[in-house]
Formats: structure tokens, sequence, C-alpha cells
């Protein structure tokens, strides 16, 4: 933890405690940790000090064509399970660090030599940067499966750009009834989005378009970020005149399924449609140097963050609600908190629209595709949101 942590600043009141919502039989806490050990494919911690996110980085993802072009380094932890609950992965190593290099560790110069002159060849390369994380384990499931709902060519490689191609099929593992794909996204590697976060991706055989969805959110903390800025990150909100009432906080958010069909990018809701409200709403607020630790933010106890937590997160729930909440981020949605878009890439301005905008940002709101919500603190769940009050 950082030494000498700036104090708190002089307290928001908030209304009185609350008291905790009955806790679900299995909180997303458990449900994760009932996974147990998958096939991992992890980074080492970056080095202090590190000026560039991929620094000594065995697994990344290349986003070279798209608007923010960068390597991203990332963590892929792979699970299989028979209908009976059996793990497969273990037995499929091989076949699954291939469909990993296959999907995830694609050479971008290879990709582009193997599609020059063929039309639309720029759009390709294009999309394929830019998959999101949550397509990404799609395609993996939709190999394990031998189901295809992506191209063929963003499965298998650029070989498979022609229809006809007879290599692009896959036998998959027949036993498998249930893939698990989490995406590990070290905030500390990551200079475009200032959170540590996982994303675990859960689908069974025959419902691809209808997978689970758990995001876990840690609030940062007091790290450093691998590059030229060097930000010593720290959102935690002031609790009793502490900055450093607890260690380690996270938000975790289920997406259920049967609530949207998912095949594509855009059915995929972005974690910052919770995340960057309750940054800027509830967590940390107006600082003068967001690049250090620093919030605004006070409570008496954690009764009280609980209840800013929770009115925020009811007001997101809501189409009315959620746009007063983009009006309310809209003035923080700029180059001092978010620098990193404001040199070159995608730009502030188109950052802004995209993530204040009704069909993809804040505005969109958290419904229907985010169920219960836990706050956990130093492992523990500490409070849990429900899409509807009536389940307390």
């Amino acid at each position: 933890m950082l030494s000498g942590a700036p104090a708190c600043v002089a307290p928001q009141r908030v209304q009185a405690p609350i008291v905790d919502l009955m806790e679900p039989e299995l909180s997303l806490l458990q449900e994760l940790s009932a996974l147990g050990r998958g096939l991992r494919f992890f980074n080492a911690a970056v080095r202090d000090g590190a000026l560039v996110s991929d620094d000594g980085a065995e697994f990344a993802y290349a986003r070279t064509f798209s608007s923010n072009a960068r390597v991203s380094p990332v963590g892929i932890e792979i699970w299989v399970f028979s209908e009976s609950g059996r793990a497969l992965h273990r037995a499929h190593t091989p076949y699954l660090k291939a469909l990993y290099e296959s999907i995830y560790a694609w050479d971008p110069a290879l990709w582009e030599q193997a599609l020059e002159g063929r039309g639309g060849a720029s759009d390709i390369l294009r999309e394929k940067s830019d998959f999101f994380w949550e397509s990404l384990a799609q395609q993996l499931a939709e190999r394990i499966f031998a189901e295809g709902i992506t191209p063929a060519l963003y499965r298998f490689g650029p070989h498979c750009a022609a229809a006809s191609d007879g290599q692009c099929s896959d036998k998959g593992i027949a036993e498998a009834q249930r893939v698990v794909v989490r995406t590990y996204l070290d905030a500390s590697r990551d200079p475009m989005n200032p959170v540590t976060r996982t994303i675990t991706y859960g689908v069974l055989r025959d419902a691809l378009q209808d997978p689970e969805l758990i995001f876990e959110l840690q609030v940062p903390n007091g790290f450093r970020v691998a590059g030229p800025h060097q930000e010593v990150l720290d959102f935690r909100p002031c609790i009793r005149g502490e900055l450093e009432h607890f260690d380690d906080m996270r938000v975790l958010a289920h997406l259920p399924p049967g609530h949207r069909t998912k095949t594509k990018n855009a059915d995929y809701p972005d974690y910052n449609l919770l995340f960057v409200p309750l940054r800027h709403l509830v967590f940390q607020g107006e600082v003068s140097d967001p690049k250090l630790a620093e919030s605004a933010f006070h409570y008496a106890t954690e009764a009280e963050l609980i209840l800013a937590m929770r009115t925020l997160i009811a007001r997101l729930r809501t189409s009315e609600g959620a746009r007063s909440v983009a009006a309310q981020v809209r003035p923080f949605l700029s180059a001092k908190y978010y620098y990193m878009f404001d040199e070159g890439g995608q730009g502030i301005s188109d950052y802004r629209a995209y993530m204040l905008g009704a069909e993809a940002g804040i505005a969109r709101g958290l419904s229907p595709d985010f169920g219960r919500i836990e706050m956990v603190v130093d492992g523990r769940v500490r409070a849990t949101f429900y899409p509807n009050e009536s389940e307390r």
C-alpha cells in the first residue's frame, strides 16, 4: 500500500445507514471460486517503472488495426465441463492451447499478407482487431462445440476467408456441455482502462446465443500503471477519515442468460456502464489530479457508502435515471480524467460520445443486461444490489 496517502477532504453527507440485503444462496464470489483452476495463459506482473504496458508480457492480443492501435496484454483461463460437471480441460490441453493460439495469438502481419489483394481486407483486419473480449471467448466456445456463429476466418484464420475452404471445420470436444472463459485485464498493464477487471463468460452447448457473464471490477487501490505517465491510481473513497480504510474493494456484476441474444460485439454491454458512474459519483469524484491517490468522497460508515452505491445503481436501472446519470457524468468525460484517449487514436470526443450514448453508453442503462451486483470488501460480500428491490 502507499505510504503518506493524502488526507480525506471534508465529508459529503449521505443519509442514514441501511440494513444489508439477504445474500443469495450462492454469491457471485462463490460462483467464481467454485470453478477451481482452469487452463491458464497468464502474464507475470509488470515490473516497476515499465514504460510500456506489454513489458515482459507473454500473452497479449494485438489491436493493431484499431483506432487505439496497441498490444493488449491479457490473461485467459479456460474450463470445459461434461454434462455431469466433470472437468475436461486438462485432458484436452494440447487442443485448447491450439485454439488459444488460433484465436488470441494472431499475427497481424501474417493476416495482412494472407489477405493482400482481397476485397474488404482492411475491414476484416479492423474487425479482428476490434473484437470484444466476450466475442473472443464466444469464438473459442464455438470451436469447442463445433458450432459456427462468427465467420470462419475469425475462428480459424485468414486461410478460411473463402467459405468453401474445407479446412474450416472443427470436431471440437464431443463430451463438452459447458465452456467457461475468464479474461483477466490488469490495469497496471492497461493504460487505456484504469480498472483491473475480469470477464467470466460461461455458455452451454446448444445455447451459444444465450451466455452468462460475470464482471469483476477492482477499485484502484494504489497501483502504478506501466506507461509514460507512471500514474498511481487509487479511487477508494474515504471512510471514517481514512483513504486506506480497506485494502481491496471489488464490484461483481451478474449478466444472467435469458435477457438478450448475444452473438456480436454490440450485444455485449461495456463494464464501464457501471464503473464510470461509480468512479465519478460514488468513489473518487472531483479531484485535482486523477493520476494520484485522492478521493473527494467521505463516508462516516461503510453503510453510507453502500447506500450511495445502491441509490446510483437503482437510477441506472431505469431509462430516465440512466439519462440523468449520463448528464451528471458528462463533465468528467474530459482530457483531465481520460487523457489516455486524448493522446491519439480514438480521441476524447469520440470516447465521450460512446460512453454517454444511449446505444452503448451510460444512457443505455443497466437493464435488461445486468442482474444482481455485489460489493466485495477484503474478500467478503458486504452488500448485494438486486434488479428488483422486492427481492430483498
